[in-house]
C-alpha cells in the first residue's frame, strides 16, 4: 500500500514534469477529491495508507488532468472570492480577473445598501457574480440570465448551496424582456473569433458559447447596449463589463456611441491589463 505522503510526492513530481502550474495544490486537490478527504487531511495525514482502489481513482483523475482537462471540471469545484462553488463543463471556469470586476463594482457602491435596487448579471454561467453580489447586497433584487440551460442549472445549484435568492432566467440578452434594471454587471463572451483557435488546450475545453465574442469580440457587448437602450430605456446607473486588451479601444468607442453623455473608463486589472469597461 502507498501512503498519502508518498502519492502526494509522486503526483507533484508528475505534474511538474508536465509543466502544470500550482502542482502542489493540484496534487492535493486530486487526492482529496479521489479519496473523499478534505485538503487539510491530505496536507497533514501523510502516513495514512491508501487502498489499491483509492490509488487507482487518484491516477484515473491524474490521467485526465494530463490530457488537458481543467482541474475544476475533474473535481467539480472552484474557489472564487474565498468560497467554493460547484463547477461542471456547462460553465466557464471562474477566474481571478472576474473577482476584480466584482471588487470594482463594490468599490463604486461602498456606501450603497442597494435596497430595492435591481441588479442584472448577464451571462451568469455558474452564478458566481450574482451570488457574490446578493451576499454583499442582501436588500437588492438580483436577476441572472444565460442562454444555456446547463449553465442556469449550475447557477441555481450554487445559489441553493449558498442559500441566496436570485431570479434565474434562461435567455440571451437579445431576447431579454427584463426592464427597470439599475445596475448591470457582466462577464460576456469577448474573445475575437479568429483568436479562439490559438487559446490554450485547457481553455478550449470550456464552453465555446461563453468565449466567442464574434468577429470583433463585441457582439454580445453591443447586444447588451441595445437591450439597455430599447428595453431598459437607459435606466442603468452603472454598467460594468469584463473585457480584455484585444477589444479595449473598440469597446470604449462602442460605449461612447451608445452613451455620449456618460463617464466611460477602461480599468486595468492587477496585472495592469485592460479588464473592465465602466459606464456610469
Amino acid at each position: 500500500m502507498i501512503t498519502i505522503g508518498e502519492i502526494k510526492k509522486n503526483l507533484i513530481s508528475i505534474l511538474n514534469d508536465h509543466n502544470i502550474p500550482d502542482s502542489q495544490f493540484e496534487a492535493i486537490s486530486i487526492i482529496a477529491y479521489s479519496l473523499g478527504l478534505d485538503h487539510k487531511e491530505v496536507i497533514t495525514e501523510n502516513d495514512i495508507n491508501i487502498s489499491d482502489e483509492g490509488e487507482l481513482r487518484v491516477f484515473e483523475i491524474l490521467k485526465k488532468r494530463l490530457e488537458g482537462n481543467p482541474l475544476a471540471y475533474l473535481i467539480n469545484e472552484k474557489t472564487f472570492f474565498n468560497e467554493i462553488f460547484f463547477i461542471d463543463q456547462n460553465v466557464l471556469i471562474p477566474r481571478q480577473e472576474t473577482e476584480e470586476v466584482i471588487e470594482y463594482f463594490f468599490s463604486l457602491n461602498q456606501n450603497n445598501s442597494m435596497k430595492n435596487k435591481n441588479i442584472l448579471d448577464i451571462g451568469t454561467g455558474s452564478g458566481i457574480i450574482s451570488i457574490i453580489c446578493k451576499k454583499k447586497y442582501p436588500l437588492a433584487n438580483l436577476f441572472s440570465i444565460d442562454k444555456s440551460n446547463g449553465a442556469i442549472n449550475v447557477a441555481k445549484k450554487n445559489a441553493e448551496i449558498k442559500n441566496v435568492s436570485i431570479d434565474f432566467i434562461c435567455t440571451d440578452i437579445q431576447n431579454c424582456k427584463i426592464s427597470k434594471i439599475d445596475y448591470v454587471i457582466s462577464n460576456p463572451p469577448y474573445i475575437k473569433q479568429k483568436i479562439l483557435k490559438d487559446l490554450q488546450i485547457e481553455v478550449l475545453k470550456e464552453p465555446l458559447i461563453a468565449l466567442n465574442g464574434g468577429l470583433d469580440g463585441l457582439k454580445v457587448i453591443k447586444n447588451i447596449f441595445e437591450w439597455e437602450k430599447n428595453i431598459n430605456n437607459n435606466n442603468a446607473l452603472q454598467i460594468i463589463i469584463e473585457i480584455d486588451e484585444q477589444i479595449k479601444y473598440e469597446a470604449k468607442e462602442l460605449a461612447k456611441n451608445f452613451y455620449p453623455h456618460k463617464k466611460i473608463k477602461i480599468i486595468n486589472d492587477i496585472a495592469n491589463k485592460p479588464r473592465i469597461l465602466s459606464i456610469n
